[in-house]
């Protein structure tokens, strides 16, 4: 539907006439035809959806780990999921994130405002053990000149933290597996993070590790303020991969301890998904009989 404007301008849709303006002047432009979707686009946007209603999960999730996001993470977000689920050899509506091949999620960058190796200058190493244990290390650096710092006469101290995060989309929840923040004064000093968790992981989950780097200062009453740049507010996926069952195993007979932090369950719509392709998949092979 149109209308007119005071200045007599029309704005809408006539039949298949669209009015719009550009600048000070009115454009008409004639709308595009119903496009019939083929098969494979159908299924397509389905599996797609899949992948954006799991990366609005991890989005969530780690909300109050990256604070701060670029403009275009989500749409990253989703891509480098849709990348991870495409990339199987399964047919749509029998791949997921459960099943995948996950390095596309490897190195993503919350805010690529603030890039990592333009803000430290070590490169941290990190790998997973046989049953799930993960080391992490940050070689040796000066606190003071190999980060650098935001301008201005406030003197900020640097604080990194180590997140590991169970997700299983199938089961509808997440856990924290565990977490540790480091601390470090902006002096003149050696410093570096050796840093392990051995903890049980369970069975058939997504884990990802985030990292994490704040920069904080202390105001007249002495409480840690955090800077608002965001500039400085650089989170990544360091690692992501799949807890199989030979690791839930192994981290149980090695002792090592349950994960005591929260679990939050969600409503992410997976299963619904890939009913809803299933259900589209059954009706189109109907159609062809």
């Amino acid at each position: 539907m149109a209308t007119q404007d005071k200045n007599g301008k029309i704005r809408g849709k006539i039949n298949n006439i669209v009015y719009r303006e550009l600048g000070d002047k009115q454009v008409l432009q004639i709308a595009p035809a119903r496009v019939k979707q083929t098969y494979a686009t159908k299924l397509n946007a389905l599996e797609f959806g899949l992948a954006s209603a799991q990366a609005k999960v991890f989005r969530n999730f780690f909300s109050g780990l990256y604070e701060e996001a670029d403009g275009k993470m989500a749409a990253r977000l989703t891509a480098a999921v849709a990348a991870c689920i495409r990339a199987s050899e399964r047919d749509i509506g029998d791949r997921n994130l459960h099943d995948v091949n996950l390095d596309p999620l490897k190195g993503f960058s919350f805010n690529t405002a603030a890039p990592f190796e333009k803000l430290v200058a070590v490169r941290p190493s990190f790998s997973v053990g046989p049953n799930g244990r993960f080391e992490f290390s940050l070689p040796s650096f000066n606190v003071m000149k190999d980060i650098h710092y935001p301008p201005g006469y406030v003197r900020y101290h640097p604080s990194f933290l180590i997140a590991i995060t169970a997700f299983h989309f199938l089961e509808e929840y997440a856990r924290i597996i565990d977490k540790e923040v480091f601390d470090f004064k902006n002096i003149d000093q050696q410093a570096e993070i050796n840093w392990s968790s051995s903890r049980r992981l369970p069975k058939g989950a997504i884990v990802i590790v985030t990292f994490s780097l704040r920069y904080l200062s202390a105001n007249w009453a002495g409480r840690r303020v955090q800077i608002t740049d965001k500039a400085f507010y650089p989170t990544i996926i360091l690692e992501a991969f799949h807890v199989t069952d030979e690791m839930a195993v192994l981290g149980k007979k090695a002792g090592f301890a349950i994960s005591t932090s929260y679990i939050a369950e969600f409503g992410n719509n997976t299963n619904n998904i890939l009913k809803d392709i299933q259900r589209f998949k059954e009706k189109m092979a109907k159609k062809k009989k």
